[in-house]
């Protein structure tokens, strides 16, 4: 990012008064120190999203998805899993309607 990344002048710290500098590279904002040497902290760029292919589901899957859904709503002490992920990116969520140009996934 350093190298090829866009470069502007970042808020400068409340704490220590240092100026920062925001890299923009990749859809990845970085912002590093004075010396552009350390990073403090990044994130994905507003709008950038994270692209998920659609996988097309065959009529053989959706019946053991619903087999499985209905073993775990009848047998909850077979769930195993300690955390589960779902990731929205819908059309929905990458509506830039959100302060500062963000959009719905980066607000949550």
């Amino acid at each position: 990012a350093v190298t090829y990344g866009n470069r502007e002048p970042a808020n400068i710290c409340r704490r220590t008064g240092e100026q920062r500098w925001k890299f923009t590279y990749a859809d990845v904002v970085y912002i590093t120190d004075f010396s552009c040497r350390v990073e403090i902290t990044s994130w994905p760029a507003p709008g950038a999203g994270l692209d998920v292919e659609e996988e097309p589901v065959s009529a053989k899957m959706w019946s053991r998805h619903q087999a499985a859904t209905l073993r775990l709503r009848s047998e909850p002490s077979c769930w195993t899993s300690h955390t589960v992920v779902v990731v929205d990116q819908s059309g929905s969520m990458r509506k830039t309607d959100i302060a500062d140009g963000a959009t719905r996934s980066d607000a949550v």
